[in-house]
């Protein structure tokens, strides 16, 4: 039996050996940076360059109360002693006290190790997400299991900006991954726990939350709302009631750093949200660059609420659907989306294959291709951005997302057909 190809060309095996030599080499490459060797990434890339502001929180949660975690000042003195000759501390930390706590083991080893021992967690928590997808949604066919995880080890902004940057995106990766594992099995309110997980970082549900309430889904919302209360209370636990004043102090601070002229603290060239989209671009920030943002935004909001209206009693193809467009608008309809946290479009490609699957593979030929830019388009992206001010990358989900909801609604009416 002849093995199917995809549209751009290539059989599942022969993808598996592309994502695994791309695997091959740039841990290779990792593993060089790390140990000191100057290799093409230059300076711009830094291997572990973001676990120091982690490391940081976690020696003050360990020598210091946890109301002074976003104390700047003292942020600043604990990473000169962390770093020695550092100069100004470049990333703040910005998250709930107990994602600090979680680093606490690692904050008494010597931040070296604690690299070592970060970037060997990474993968493997990345890889028991995309095992737990691939239990799920995965082909019956061991070449395109075996696509699903090299493919998804090898997605660029889990190597370069989580592994190498040593962020911790993983962590709502993980928890979409099992939230979608254990809806899928008929467990929405344990399904909706799993989501708040994402709460450490709220951008990552901003369009979750919405699509819950507008498909109805009531016990995977009490469960969400649960998860919320838990994790407020550990927030309480661990810095009490004065760290709130201190994190929005720390807020402030963050943004007036940021918008001051002349400096950032952060990388406009790797931000794949649409707002980031639109401030690289050429007049971008003027009165019609604005009025074309709103426009886009509210079109495209408008076309998920009616997506996710007609699909409250729709098959699980089209769920599917729905779920994975959810994902992708998640990283563009939002104010500040990194690289490294578009790893969410790793189980929303999954959960589109298993979609299209389902339907014997009807709008594979428009999905495959998207579904591919998606995974080229952040090896050049940063490139791109500098040299034309565009984001190519932002231009690839949004194209990915617009498909999504055209499949969907393709298989909704395809489903009423039926009946």
């Amino acid at each position: 039996m002849n093995e199917r190809r995809s549209p751009i060309g290539f059989t599942a095996r022969e993808l598996v050996i592309a994502c695994a030599v791309v695997l091959l080499v740039f841990t290779a490459g990792v593993c060089l940076k790390a140990s000191g060797s100057k290799w093409a990434g230059g300076d711009v890339w830094t291997a572990g360059g973001d676990l120091v502001a982690f490391y940081v929180a976690g020696r003050i949660l360990n020598e210091y109360d946890g109301a002074r975690l976003y104390d700047i000042d003292l942020q600043e003195r604990v990473h000169r002693e962390v770093v020695p000759g550092a100069k100004a501390l470049n990333r703040t930390f910005a998250y709930p006290p107990y994602i600090a706590s979680i680093f606490q083991p690692l904050a008494r080893l010597s931040l070296s190790t604690a690299l070592l021992v970060f970037m060997i967690a990474t993968p493997l928590v990345f890889l028991g997400g995309l095992l737990l997808l691939d239990a799920q949604f995965g082909s019956p066919l061991r070449d395109e299991r075996a696509l699903l995880v090299l493919a998804g080890l090898s997605f660029f902004p889990l190597l370069g900006y989580t592994w190498l940057g040593a962020q911790i995106s993983t962590i709502g990766f993980a928890a979409v991954a099992v939230a979608l594992y254990l809806d899928d099995r008929g467990h929405p309110f344990t399904s909706g726990i799993a989501l708040s997980l994402c709460l450490y970082k709220p951008t990552l549900v901003v369009l979750i939350g919405p699509m819950l309430l507008v498909t109805g889904r009531i016990r995977q919302l009490a469960g969400f709302a649960g998860g919320t209360l838990l994790q407020l209370l550990a927030w309480l636990a661990i810095g009490g009631f004065d760290s709130f004043a201190t994190f929005a102090e720390e807020i402030r601070w963050t943004l007036e750093r940021t918008t001051a002229a002349g400096q950032s603290f952060f990388n406009p060239y790797r931000y794949a949200d649409v707002n980031a989209f639109f401030r690289l671009l050429p007049y971008g920030q003027s009165l019609a660059g604005r009025v074309v943002l709103a426009i886009v935004v509210v079109a495209a909001a408008a076309a998920l609420v009616m997506a996710w209206w007609h699909s409250r009693l729709a098959d699980r193809a089209t769920r599917l659907l729905m779920w994975a467009a959810t994902l992708t608008w998640t990283l563009i309809l939002n104010v500040y989306v990194p690289f490294y946290d578009t790893v969410l479009v790793v189980p929303a490609a999954v959960l589109t294959v298993a979609a299209i699957r389902a339907r014997g593979w009807a709008g594979w030929n428009r999905i495959g291709p998207a579904i591919a830019c998606v995974y080229v388009a952040p090896w050049i992206a940063e490139f791109c951005a500098r040299a034309f001010r565009v984001q190519i990358y932002t231009l690839a989900l949004g194209v990915f997302g617009t498909l999504l909801l055209m499949e969907g609604n393709r298989s909704r009416a395809a489903s009423i057909d039926r009946a």
